[in-house]
C-alpha cells in the first residue's frame, strides 16, 4: 500500500503540474495498490496574509505566508491524519507542503524544483526576509535529506538541489516528463504559417514579446499568424493575425480535442519564458511534430534541441529575435522538415507516457 500524498485534486490535467500528477498517480496504480490522499492545501492564514502585505507596503521585507509554520503544522496535522498507517510507502507530490510531516515509514517525494530554485524563478527574493526564506529552505533541505529518494523533472533541477541543499547525488533522481496528451499516430502537418503560444501567465511567459515578434515577422510574412490559448491580460485587443482562444481544459474532451488539433497543425510553438522550469508544453507540441522556439535557460534544453529539435535564444526577450528565429522557420523549408522529423522521433524516444511511467517506477521500486 502507498499513500500518494498531493495538494490537487487527483483528476486535475489542465497545467504542467497538475498533469505530473494525475500521471505519477496513474503510473503507481498500475503495478500497486495506492491510496490517494488529497488533495490537502489548506488556505494561507488571512492574519498572517494581511501582516506579511503590510509589511511590504511600508517599505519593508514580508514573511512567506503561504508557508508560515502555522500553515505547514496544520498540513503535517492533516497527513497524519489521512494517511494509512500500513502503508509501505509515502510518495509526496512537490516538497515544500510537506517539509513538516513526520512519515512513520520511508518517504519518496518529486517536484520540478526546491523552494529556494521556486523563489528565484517565480518571486523576487527580495520582497521576503531573509530569516523568513532560511526557514523554509532549511526545513526543506533538512526533509529531503531523510527521504528513501527524492526525484525532479529534470537533471537541472537535480543538479541543483545537490549543490544548494546538500542532499546526497546517489539518492536523487531525475524522471524527466511526459505530455498530458495522446501521441497522434501520424505527422497531420501539411503546411502554413501558424504559429502557436499557449499559458496561463501572459506576461511571465512572454506573451507579449511573442505578439510584437508577429507583427515583426508579417512585414516579410504577411500570412503568418498566431493562436493564443490559455491566459488573456486585460485589455488585450485582438490584432492582425493574432486570434486569442481562451483556456483549453483537458478534462473537457471537445476542448482537449481543439487543443491538440491546434497543435497539429502549428508551424512552431513560440515560447520565450522567463519563469519556467521544464514546460510541459514543448513535450506536449513535439508529440504532433511541432518544433518550439524558446529560451536557452532552466531546463528548456533537455526538452529541445537546438538547431534539431527547435530554435533556443540566448535572449528570448527580444522581439526581435523572436520573430528572426519565426521566420528562420517559415524561410527555410528544409531544415525546417528536418526539424519536424526530430522532433517527432525524439518525442517518442525520451517523452512518451511509456517511457516516463518506466523511469518512476525505477526510481521508486529499484
Amino acid at each position: 500500500m502507498i499513500n500518494f500524498v498531493s495538494n490537487l485534486p487527483q483528476d486535475l490535467r489542465s497545467g504542467g503540474f497538475s498533469g505530473m500528477n494525475a500521471a505519477a498517480f496513474t503510473a503507481l496504480s498500475g503495478s500497486h495498490e495506492v491510496g490517494y490522499v488529497g488533495p490537502i492545501n489548506p488556505p494561507a492564514f488571512a492574519l498572517e496574509k494581511m501582516a506579511s502585505k503590510l509589511k511590504r507596503l511600508a517599505g519593508s521585507r514580508g514573511d512567506f505566508f503561504f508557508f508560515s509554520a502555522r500553515r505547514l503544522n496544520s498540513i503535517a496535522r492533516e497527513v497524519a491524519s489521512r494517511c494509512n498507517t500500513e502503508g509501505a510507502l509515502d510518495f509526496f507530490h512537490g516538497f515544500t507542503p510537506w517539509i513538516l510531516t513526520r512519515p512513520v515509514g520511508p518517504y519518496i517525494a518529486w517536484s520540478d524544483c526546491t523552494f529556494r530554485d521556486y523563489v528565484d524563478i517565480y518571486h523576487r527574493r527580495t520582497e521576503f526576509t531573509s530569516e523568513d526564506l532560511t526557514r523554509i529552505e532549511q526545513s526543506e533541505a533538512d526533509w529531503l535529506k531523510g527521504a528513501r529518494r527524492v526525484l525532479f523533472t529534470s537533471e537541472w533541477a537535480a543538479k541543483r538541489a545537490v549543490c544548494d541543499y546538500g542532499l546526497a547525488a546517489e539518492r536523487v533522481a531525475c524522471v524527466g516528463i511526459f505530455g498530458e496528451i495522446e501521441m497522434p499516430a501520424q505527422d497531420a502537418y501539411v503546411e502554413g504559417s501558424e504559429f502557436v503560444f499557449v499559458s496561463t501567465d501572459f506576461n511571465a511567459k512572454g506573451g507579449h514579446i511573442v505578439l510584437a515578434a508577429l507583427r515583426e515577422v508579417r512585414k516579410r510574412h504577411p500570412d503568418a499568424s498566431l493562436v493564443v490559448v490559455g491566459d488573456r491580460p486585460a485589455g488585450a485587443i485582438d490584432e492582425a493575425g493574432a486570434k486569442f482562444t481562451g483556456f483549453l481544459h483537458k478534462e473537457i474532451p471537445d476542448e482537449r480535442r481543439l487543443f491538440g488539433e491546434i497543435l497539429g497543425r502549428a508551424r512552431a510553438v513560440v515560447h520565450p519564458t522567463r519563469r519556467d522550469i521544464a514546460p510541459l508544453l514543448l513535450v506536449e507540441a513535439a508529440y504532433f511534430g511541432c518544433p518550439a522556439i524558446s529560451s536557452r535557460k532552466f531546463a528548456i534544453p533537455e526538452v529541445v534541441e537546438d538547431g534539431h529539435t527547435g530554435i533556443l535564444l540566448e535572449d528570448s526577450s527580444q522581439a526581435g529575435a523572436v520573430a528572426d528565429a519565426m521566420c528562420r522557420m517559415l524561410d527555410h523549408e528544409d531544415e525546417y522538415r528536418s526539424m519536424r522529423v526530430a522532433t517527432w522521433s525524439r518525442s517518442r524516444e525520451r517523452n512518451s507516457r511509456e517511457r516516463f511511467e518506466d523511469r518512476l517506477l525505477a526510481a521508486v521500486f529499484e
